[in-house]
């Protein structure tokens, strides 16, 4: 029997590759092409839940016309915080197709907090509509932040941003930095100070007691992201939207079945997919108010995993040893 290796990335060895955002968005919009064109084996993902508000996700995915596949085991603890540890922490594997043999395995958290704002991104390149420079933010976190990177890789003019967040020293961080691009940021006393009136909006916080967006300051012409699924949204905000768009609605189902979107399930009018792969149009008309949950998909995490693994593969990184000979 062969003897079998795999690579080993830390997080630092896969942030030391120093892979841009604009390549990120060109990888995911090709998954996201092929997902369109049914050509991904991408199951919804199973998850167990030791805490309440937290998780643990299984994420496998295959693609059938590029070959490749792998898994994402990640979990999701936002208690973790008082622990000095990641609230998202994880595993990425990539496998050869033909043996179904471990190439690499790799740390998951820039990979999921690069692929979450890519695919914001590129729904925006779609679903915006012309002339788009204003945003406004409810969480500037991780995921804040990167998506504010993502969207200026596609909407270049976009330079009026209001932000909120319950933390000031997160506020005053996303300021400080994105200023610097030529940004101009304008914390907000509040959500409603943050988003009504902007050519889109973005949320990005956790588990919520209560919504957080209304109805009447969701625009015509907005287009909404929701990155937590239906937590910070009014049920008539995502009811009454014009279109609403996820990467998964299998996924969507999914997590209505486990208590996402208690006012009931909004209509569908297209994956992610099918408006990248050109089967469905994005935006129809200036005055669309659309709204965005992509929940997080594992095809988004393996094109990127799999592209890690090549960019590194012929580097001096660790290889580790999973067996020798037969037993």
């Amino acid at each position: 029997m062969k003897r079998v290796d795999f690579l080993y990335l830390s997080q630092e060895d896969v942030l030391n590759l120093n892979i841009p955002m604009s390549k990120i968005i060109d990888l995911i919009e090709q998954g996201l092409y092929e997902h369109g064109h049914g050509r991904v084996e991408n199951p919804p993902k199973p998850g167990i839940h030791s805490k309440p508000d937290s998780f643990i996700h299984a994420m496998p995915a295959y693609y059938e016309k590029l070959g490749i596949g792998g898994l994402k085991w990640v979990s999701g603890y936002p208690s973790n915080r008082a622990l000095q540890l990641p609230q998202i922490a994880g595993l990425m594997i990539v496998n050869e197709m033909e043996t179904g043999m471990p190439l690499a395995v790799m740390d998951c958290r820039w990979i999921t907090a690069v692929r979450t704002a890519a695919v914001s991104a590129i729904t925006a390149k779609f679903c915006a509509k012309k002339g788009t420079e204003s945003l406004g933010v409810v969480g500037c976190g991780v995921q804040g932040r990167m998506n504010m990177v993502a969207f200026k890789e596609v909407i270049p003019d976009l330079h009026d941003v209001s932000i909120f967040d319950i933390n000031p020293d997160a506020m005053k961080r996303f300021k400080d930095d994105f200023e610097e691009l030529g940004v101009s940021v304008n914390i907000s006393k509040g959500v409603k100070g943050a988003v009504e009136g902007k050519d889109m909006i973005l949320t990005a916080t956790q588990r919520l007691k209560e919504p957080l967006v209304k109805n009447k300051w969701f625009k015509p012409g907005c287009l909404g992201f929701g990155l937590e699924a239906s937590r910070a949204w009014y049920g008539d905000a995502i009811l009454e939207a014009d279109k609403f768009i996820t990467d998964s609605w299998d996924q969507t189902v999914y997590f209505y079945e486990h208590g996402a979107f208690p006012d009931g399930l909004p209509t569908l009018y297209a994956e992610l997919g099918e408006v990248v792969a050109g089967l469905k149009s994005g935006r129809d008309s200036e005055e669309e108010r659309i709204l965005v949950i992509n929940i997080g998909l594992a095809l988004e995490d393996v094109i990127v995993a799999d592209y890690v693994y090549n960019v590194a593969k012929d580097g001096d990184y660790q290889s580790l040893t999973l067996m020798e000979k037969d037993f």
